[in-house]
C-alpha cells in the first residue's frame, strides 16, 4: 500500500441488515407504546392516593425511551431505503 492511500476501516452496512434492524426496534417499542401510558395513569393515581411518585417517573422513563426507540428504528429503515 502507498503511503498516500487511505485506508477505510468503517463498515458501510447492507440495506437489507437495516431493514431488519429497524423493524426489530420497531417491534421492540410496540408493547412500549402501550404499556408507558398504563404505567403513567397508575402513578398519578398512586400520587392521589399516598404520594407515591415511583410509577409516574417509571412511566415517564419508558415513554422517553420509546420515543428514542421509534426515531432511531425510523432512522434506520429510511436509511435502509435511501440508500444508495
Amino acid at each position: 500500500m502507498k503511503p498516500d492511500q487511505k485506508k477505510e476501516n468503517f463498515e458501510i452496512e447492507e440495506p437489507r441488515t437495516l431493514l431488519k434492524t429497524g423493524v426489530k426496534y420497531l417491534a421492540i417499542s410496540l408493547p412500549l407504546l402501550f404499556i408507558s401510558p398504563i404505567v403513567i395513569t397508575i402513578g398519578f393515581k398512586a400520587i392521589k392516593k399516598s404520594d407515591n411518585y415511583i410509577m409516574i417517573v417509571l412511566g415517564l422513563i419508558l415513554a422517553f425511551f420509546t420515543i428514542i426507540l421509534v426515531v432511531q428504528a425510523f432512522r434506520k429503515i429510511l436509511k435502509s431505503l435511501f440508500s444508495r
